[in-house]
């Protein structure tokens, strides 16, 4: 077990830089700070009301970093070491597959969840209205999911380019469904069955009287598709393994 956590901590702190340090990674939390903070000082005074302000900027900033931050932080890396051949050189060493997987989700995550918090006060929201223990609890699974989707592109696609294509479209309906569902009931119908909506739903619900609960249709959806997105993801690693070339 101390060896398993070791290499896990080797390659935690290994893939934690690499991302830092890449741009074109780190740009979908940079961007949900920057979209806050912007937004806000231009909006705060026409806004019609404190809570609506607060539920457009924390909404579609959760979705830049959950969504896209998520997506991007998986299946572009997993697709370059494809491309590069360094994924096998790994896969060839002491790091079995688990390892690999645990070792390279916990970074991404780690820096999508410090960001989802740096948006809480950077919006304007209360710590004591929005419920940090829920907020996290959504968060980290709504995270969660869109990191296995990256995986599931990563494992798919061949090449960098070829993991962008793959991922943009899904990217755009995840991200802007849910904030647009105010405007037509046929989107609202649809986004409900997306896993990115109860955030939406959840940020809304926090400044209501009775604030936010769980509902069974949002615990089955946020579950389903965690449990679905885990068991295509799997199915691939078992078919194709993380090196298919």
């Amino acid at each position: 077990m101390s060896r398993t956590l070791t290499k896990i901590n080797a390659l935690f702190n290994l893939k934690l830089r690499l991302i830092i340090s890449n741009m074109s990674l780190m740009i979908a939390p940079l961007l949900a700070i920057v979209y806050v903070a912007f937004m806000k000082s231009i909006m705060q005074s026409t806004a019609p009301s404190h809570a609506a302000l607060v539920s457009l900027l924390l909404g579609m900033g959760l979705s830049f970093n959950i969504v896209m931050g998520g997506i991007m932080m998986t299946s572009y890396p997993l697709a370059e070491e494809k491309e590069h051949h360094t994924l096998r050189v790994l896969m060839t060493s002491s790091i079995t597959g688990p390892e690999f997987f645990i070792g390279s989700l916990l970074p991404p995550l780690t820096i999508m969840t410090v960001t989802n918090l740096i948006l809480i006060p950077l919006s304007g929201a209360s710590w004591s209205q929005i419920h940090v223990g829920n907020y996290l609890l959504i968060t980290v699974l709504t995270s969660l999911t869109s990191l296995v989707l990256g995986y599931i592109i990563g494992i798919i696609a061949n090449s960098q380019s070829q993991a962008g294509i793959f991922s943009t479209p899904l990217m755009l309906i995840l991200a802007l469904l849910p904030n647009l569902e105010q405007f037509n009931t046929t989107l609202k119908t649809i986004s409900s069955y997306l896993y990115p909506s109860v955030i939406n739903h959840y940020i809304k619900a926090s400044y209501t009287t009775n604030g936010f609960s769980w509902t069974l249709r949002e615990v089955l959806v946020q579950l389903g598709w965690l449990g679905i997105t885990c068991g295509i993801f799997f199915y691939a690693y078992r078919r194709h393994g993380l090196d298919n070339d």
